[in-house]
This record gives structure tokens, sequence and C-alpha cells, in this order.
């Protein structure tokens, strides 16, 4: 049992992207105290979407920022050992947290994952949920444990996927939902007692293991259904591709639309086409080459 808290001193551990509606939602909290923020440096554009690097967003709001520092290292636990955390939150991290660090907030660990627990447990759960043609996916906020993914569940919340969802669309829909599932989670903290989580059914459990480059490679034979759930899935990371003679074309976006002309592939400079029984899927060359006149091969005898 412990006494209501008036101000929540929490530590976030967390990337860009999932991150920074979790850590801005913290910050407007007036019941949270943000001690500090560990994290990794992008020398990139982030990957998945257009989002502010988290380190630049804790420099611009006086937020103490640690990244290169291993969490469950003995610089990593002095660190927070300085910070004193009443809670530790996770939003997407790259590093596994050990005991050491699980034991050392008087309120435990809780993470942010972006699936319906217990399916989709593991490193990359949106890219599964669009491999696999799920309508729903969601947040779910669980206690964190020495296993992957499987702690005690406190809070979850579902979203639709559209079918025009990448994997980049549906991890900032993700974030934003997390973002808003903040203000429950420390509802739970603030209050008398510490809260008790909900048991996983493991007998559900699903996993979603980090795609392959491979897992991108596109099959036009098999037909608009799969190539438009692999641009969904795999883009933009880790990027899909399709195999036209003995050269592999990347492509990363795609539009749906009706199409009258004969079943078959229509390569253009920019684009490729594919046709099936009036309707077509476009997929986009990731870099665009000159312009040439439109070629059609036949798929299916068509």
């Amino acid at each position: 049992m412990v006494g209501t808290v008036t101000t929540l001193r929490v530590v976030l551990c967390a990337l860009t992207g999932f991150g920074n509606p979790v850590l801005t939602a913290l910050l407007n909290d007036p019941r949270v105290n943000v001690e500090a923020v560990f994290t990794i440096k992008y020398e990139n554009p982030f990957p998945h979407y257009e989002e502010q690097h988290l380190i630049e967003f804790c420099h611009q709001r006086g937020v103490t920022c640690y990244h290169g520092v291993k969490v469950s290292s003995e610089e990593g636990v002095a660190l927070l050992r300085k910070h004193a955390p009443d809670l530790i939150t996770v939003a997407t991290f790259k590093q596994i947290l050990k005991a050491n660090v699980l034991r050392l907030p008087r309120l435990g660990v809780v993470n942010f994952h972006p699936s319906l627990l217990p399916r989709y447990r593991g490193a990359c759960p949106t890219n599964a949920a669009l491999a696999n043609n799920e309508k729903i996916t969601g947040v779910t906020v669980h206690y964190v444990t020495e296993g992957v993914d499987d702690g005690d569940m406190l809070l979850q919340r579902s979203v639709s996927i559209d079918e025009m969802d990448n994997d980049g669309l549906l991890r900032q829909k993700l974030a934003r939902l997390a973002g808003e599932m903040v203000p429950g989670i420390v509802d739970m903290f603030c209050g008398i007692n510490k809260p008790v989580g909900i048991p996983q059914d493991n007998t559900l459990a699903t996993f979603a293991p980090k795609p392959t480059l491979q897992d991108g490679y596109i099959d036009l034979m098999q037909g608009i259904h799969a190539a438009h759930t692999k641009m969904r899935a795999f883009n933009p990371l880790p990027g899909t591709s399709v195999l036209l003679g003995e050269k592999r074309i990347a492509v990363d976006r795609f539009t749906l639309h009706f199409d009258d002309r004969p079943d078959g592939v229509y390569i253009t400079g920019a684009a490729i086409d594919l046709v099936e029984n009036g309707q077509a899927i476009r997929l986009y060359r990731s870099s665009v080459e000159a312009a040439q006149d439109v070629e059609r091969l036949p798929i299916g005898g068509g």
C-alpha cells in the first residue's frame, strides 16, 4: 500500500515517434514531474513518419535527456537512483530492462505497447497486424517483467486499421492513442494503492518479430490483394520491391483504382500497375525514372 501521490516522479524510456505524444502528455499533467528521458540518437530523419527527434524535443522543453546509455548498466542504474522515480514508463525502447531496473521504482515499470496484448508481443507489432490484415489493433499498458510483453495489463484501447494505412501511418495513429491514454495511467498510479493489473492469457499470445527485406518482396503473380497487403505492412521499413526481369525495383507508395484495361502488369517510368478484373493497384517507384512507353506483361494467361 502507498499513500496518495501529489506529484508522481516519472522517468521515460522511449524512442522518437511513439515516445513523443507520451512525453507530451506526461509534461502536460500537473500531477507528474518528468525527471528524465532515456532514448537513442537518430543521425537521420525519423524513418517512419515526420517527427521531431525526441532529444531535440527534450532540449526545447528543458527535460533532462540521456542517449547512448544502457539503462540496466551500472551507469544507467546510478542515473536512475539519482532521479529517484516513483514510476518508470516505457514507450517503445530498444533495450531490455533487467531485474535491477524493474525493482528500482517503488511503483514499478509500465510499458505502452502498440498492440492488443496478448496478441503481437515483440518488436514489430504494427508490421505483423498489417501483414495479417487485421481490422483493429490498439495500445496496451502493462507492467514490465523479465518476459517479453507478458506482464499484467493495466489499460487497453483499440483503434481501427484503414485500408490505406501503411506501417508508418499506423505507428503514428497508435502513438497518438498512447498519448491519450497517459492521463488514465496517471490516475491509477496517483491513487492510494498500487494498481493491480489483469493477467494475460498466454495461450492466446502471438509474436511479432522484426520483418526482413525478403518479407517485402512482392510477387505480382499473387495478385492485387497480396501486393496491397505487403505495401501496407512493410512500408516505410524494411521496404517493398518487385522483380521485373532480372532487376528488383523498389516501390514505396500505392493507390487503388478501377481500370478497364486487360488483366496484366503495366510498366511506366514512374509506376507499375497490376490490373485484375477491372481493379488495379498502382505501385510507385521509389526513385522515378524517365517516362517511357507503357508495356503490358500478361498475368495468369491474360
